[in-house]
């Protein structure tokens, strides 16, 4: 038996548990079947809280997919581990320092449900030649390759409606080089951008902290907070120094137990 917590950031909805109090593992069939929305608990990501790996860090932090895969990092997710750790009194609500698989993030509380997350600013990377004729097949011509965090593919359009992201999604990923990329559409508004993402592993989300984080990156202002709007709701991103920082809700669905079946 395993207890669990479900959370959601911005629409973006986890199985958060903890591994502190008790050490819990879960096979890649496990997680599958947790993950299914039918027979299942359905998530977008499951979150373990493990002790930390680093003397420096507060705790390690990782994230799986609904198909059971890996991911690097998550940004709504690691505001719900905030969360979740203040709630249960695992940690004083301060700011803590949590490791992932990509890179260590900086959580800090609010006076709100919200949380604030403070990462290395994302960073641009070059499309292969190869892969940069693909996307102009696909008549794909205004997009940036960032990572921050996990990889994401973001791509400019009118209107974020205009694409079949899944079917896109999928023609993407059949390539080697976009495999376990994320694929993000945005639009600029006059106060605003709106973005729409299928995440590798979880197909489209009502949100993706990162991607939010790598639009906001090129778009941003120096000190002048970016709204970015998804299905899910509104985060709120300002650029401080070499930083990113993200402030976005982080809130609590239900709490149960998995009979690990």
């Amino acid at each position: 038996m395993l207890k669990f917590k479900k959370m959601h950031g911005n629409g973006n909805d986890f199985i958060v548990i903890e591994n502190l109090t008790e050490m819990h593992a879960l096979s890649k069939s496990q997680l599958i079947k947790m993950g299914d929305r039918k027979k299942g608990l359905g998530f977008d990501q499951l979150i373990t809280i493990n002790p930390p790996i680093n003397s420096k860090h507060d705790f390690y932090v990782k994230f799986y997919n609904s198909d059971g895969s890996e991911a690097d990092m998550c940004m709504n997710g690691v505001r719900s581990v905030g969360a979740f750790l203040w709630e249960a009194e695992l940690a004083p609500k301060k700011p803590l320092v949590l490791s992932t698989k990509s890179k260590p993030v900086l959580i800090k509380p609010t006076g709100s449900k919200k949380v604030k997350v403070v990462i290395d600013y994302p960073v641009q990377k070059e499309v292969p030649k190869a892969e940069a004729q693909f996307l102009d097949k696909c008549a794909l011509k205004k997009y940036k390759f960032i990572n921050a965090g996990n990889q994401h593919l973001i791509i400019e359009t009118k209107k974020v409606f205009s694409f079949d992201l899944d079917e896109l999604s999928s023609k993407l990923r059949k390539r080697k080089f976009f495999a376990g990329v994320n694929i993000s559409l945005f639009s600029k508004q006059s106060k605003s951008l709106e973005l729409r993402t299928n995440e590798a592993g979880a197909g489209e989300t009502l949100s993706c902290g990162s991607a939010s984080a790598a639009t906001a990156s090129f778009n941003i202002n120096d000190r002048l907070p970016i709204k970015i709007i998804s299905a899910g709701g509104e985060l709120s991103l300002r650029k401080i120094n070499d930083k990113l920082e993200m402030i976005g809700p982080a809130e609590f669905i239900c709490e149960g137990t998995w009979l690990k079946n």
